[in-house]
């Protein structure tokens, strides 16, 4: 078990591995033992067998949010947030020291989400944030940071918009904009950078989420917004189901394979029977050759029913259980991870389930 420094609660954990030692880290975040919200790194060195934890951020942020990290030959970066506040908290030595800098301080409530590394060692992250109270058409502002390799310097591009998420359904008591902006990034082996990002159709706030692309093409310069383009939609969810496009896509992400090659994935309840947005929840996976212009079938779910688990069902499960999701390509097989529950809240009574699954790309 990964150590918690006497911290009673920990939630929002990633995990990231150093493509040279092969350390494996992970971030969460930590509290009830003081009045502060921190952000702890574990890092083993013997594949999780044994751990050891830090608390890598202070003095600047106490009431910490949604860590994520990146590693590269013993540097680590862990971006997170408090309120308007971006951070990054940043070790050179293997997570045995960390700095902790405030990269940007700007108008909107920021949300870290993704983040790859570059042939150059530069981490770049994808921050989907939310304006003001995360409300009305111009609620979420996506942008990409690029944090230059060995050091704290860091750059942002706004690459898209987008308006506000839909509520919860009147049956499940969520967090705060838990249908709000959501985005992710990657990187392909030729070096194209693409961002995954949560919008509504036509633009009006409150309607049924979709799934967006857009890509900034290896040569360019893509701490420039200028440089990044919209490539299209990425999700079909009215595919099957989804009576009048009324059902929800939502928690997208993204990896990258051989140049030009991208899978996707995203939740979405199109098999709700009704369509109340409290069943019929499903992972969908979808895959490009050529950058997102095409896809090459339609979607396939990945998620399965299984009748050990009660919140799971032939058409679905009945929540998503928590906004973290994961995807990864190992040669010709994706990787995948996701949780599904009852309801946000969870809890003995209404117990939620990790799920993993690999198949082919």
């Amino acid at each position: 078990m990964v150590p918690r420094l006497g911290y009673p609660n920990v939630v929002d954990v990633v995990i990231t591995v150093d493509d040279v030692t092969d350390d494996v880290y992970v971030s969460f975040l930590a509290y009830g033992l003081t009045k502060d919200v921190d952000v702890l790194v574990a890092k083993s060195t013997d594949f999780g067998t044994t751990w050891t934890t830090t608390k890598v951020n202070g003095p600047l942020c106490t009431a910490c949010d949604h860590p994520w990290l990146v590693a590269h030959d013993d540097n680590v970066y862990v971006m997170y947030a408090s309120g308007e506040d971006h951070f990054l908290s940043r070790s050179d030595d293997g997570g045995a020291t960390w700095n902790e800098s405030l990269v940007l301080e700007d108008t909107h409530v920021a949300f870290p989400e993704g983040a790859v590394l570059d042939a150059a060692g530069n981490a770049w992250f994808a921050w989907g944030d939310c304006f003001g109270s995360c409300t009305g058409k111009t609620a979420a502002i996506y942008q990409v940071s690029r944090t230059a390799a060995e050091t704290s310097e860091t750059t942002f591009a706004r690459v898209a918009e987008g308006s506000a998420g839909p509520h919860c359904p009147p049956s499940v008591s969520c967090g705060f904009a838990y249908f709000g902006p959501q985005d992710d990034i990657a990187i392909d082996a030729a070096g194209n950078l693409y961002l995954v990002w949560q919008d509504d159709l036509p633009r009006k706030p409150g309607r049924p989420p979709i799934v967006q692309l857009s890509s900034c093409s290896v040569g360019t310069d893509c701490t420039s917004s200028t440089n990044w383009r919209y490539v299209g939609r990425a999700d079909d969810k009215t595919a099957s189901g989804c009576a009048g496009g009324g059902c929800y896509a939502l928690f997208p992400r993204i990896e990258g394979g051989a140049a030009g090659k991208i899978s996707v994935i995203w939740m979405d309840d199109r098999l709700g029977a009704p369509l109340d947005h409290n069943n019929g929840w499903n992972v969908w996976y979808r895959t490009s050759s050529n950058g997102g212009r095409s896809w090459t079938e339609s979607s396939v779910r990945v998620s399965q029913f299984d009748p050990a688990r009660s919140e799971s069902h032939e058409n679905g499960f009945e929540f998503p259980y928590g906004d973290y999701q994961g995807i990864d390509l190992l040669g010709e097989q994706a990787v995948m991870v996701w949780g599904e529950g009852h309801n946000y809240v969870g809890g003995p009574t209404n117990p939620g389930h990790v799920i993993y699954r690999s198949m082919p790309t």
